[in-house]
């Protein structure tokens, strides 16, 4: 029998392994996906056959309010292009995340759990370790949904290099384009203006940059959304009387430190990163540098998987990473049948 763990993460290793050990289990690290990894349907054979991740999500829509019966039909029924908008990109991978999980929480017990999200995903990952109820919640990702129907239009593009040398190339563009994120040693994101996209996507080419458009309407952890992100702090604040420490481990990709578990954080911590950059990679490098680890991307797509794939600890085969809702693998069964054997190996 095929052995999902050791399919879904294959290229997780380099070809010559030395000694062809397996990876040992380490300690579960759940990594929440953001904007660009969405697509229709995901997540939806999971909502029709585990009754947990089908409350959770209805509960987080339930949450959401005005609006929610609009996202339910644009996950089941849209177009990629209707679901990159970030009004419905950014709710709906809250809402899967956040119900994918639920249900890893459920089962990995007393496992010593770390959470870790990428933009939009470290609000979910928030939720998960309880800085917000389900209730704030709902009503923070429904302001961040209406902030973002306002918002300047434009994209995000994927680059194959550091962000070092493209942030160079990027200089000759008159700062017009900035680094929105740095998900590996070799992997960045570039954000910028919808005018402004074929230009960079041209520029960077000429540059043997080679680089493609990410799923996204909007200019994301760029400065042009730094008025979204200022009422998107007030609207927080208002409420930050409801926040709490995080009771479940959690190390933050906008700050790349472990989230305090001791002292409840300002709402601009969590507010400020839709308008700057994702640190993803150096989260991962400080807090995760050495094994073993278990880096599961609970969420849809395969991104931070990859990213963690870069770690040095998975590359020796000390940690493995894994990816549970790919787009080419959408049944049920798949992302199931990796949490079972993930779950078994910390009983």
């Amino acid at each position: 029998m095929t052995n999902p763990v050791r399919e879904a993460s294959s290229a997780a290793r380099p070809a010559q392994q030395p000694g062809g050990a397996e990876a040992a289990p380490g300690s579960p690290v759940l990594m929440l996906p953001g904007q660009g990894s969405q697509f229709p349907s995901m997540g939806a054979p999971l909502y029709e056959c585990d009754p947990r991740f089908r409350k959770a999500l209805d509960d987080f829509l339930d949450a959401f309010g005005t609006g929610a019966g609009r996202l339910r039909d644009v996950w089941l029924n849209g177009s990629p292009q209707e679901l990159a908008r970030g009004p419905y990109a950014q709710p709906l991978l809250f809402g899967i995340g956040y119900a994918a999980g639920t249900v890893w929480l459920d089962e990995l017990g007393d496992a010593e759990v770390t959470l870790i999200g990428h933009s939009v995903g470290e609000l979910a990952a928030a939720t998960l370790a309880g800085v917000f109820d389900l209730g704030l919640a709902g009503a923070l990702l429904n302001e961040r949904a209406r902030l973002l129907e306002h918002a300047p239009r434009g994209g995000l593009i994927a680059c194959r290099g550091t962000a070092e040398s493209v942030r160079e190339q990027l200089g000759a563009l008159d700062g017009s384009a900035w680094i929105a994120a740095e998900n590996a040693d070799n992997q960045c994101v570039v954000s910028c203006a919808a005018a402004d996209l074929s230009a960079t996507v041209r520029h960077l080419g000429s540059q043997g940059v080679p680089c493609m458009r990410a799923a996204a309407t909007e200019p994301f952890h760029s400065p042009l959304l730094g008025p979204a992100a200022l009422e998107f702090e007030e609207f927080l604040a208002r409420h930050e009387r409801c926040l709490s420490p995080a009771r479940v481990r959690m190390v933050s990709a906008f700050s790349a430190w472990r989230v305090s578990d001791r002292e409840v954080l300002p709402a601009g911590f969590w507010t400020r990163q839709m308008a700057e950059q994702v640190n993803f990679w150096e989260a991962l490098r400080r807090n995760f540098g050495s094994g073993p680890h278990t880096f599961v991307e609970i969420g849809p797509g395969t991104a931070l998987s990859m990213a963690a794939r870069r770690l040095p600890s998975v590359r020796s085969g000390c940690s493995t990473a894994v990816a549970t809702m790919p787009r080419h693998r959408r049944e049920a069964e798949y992302a199931e049948s990796i949490r079972r054997e993930i779950v078994e190996s910390f009983r």
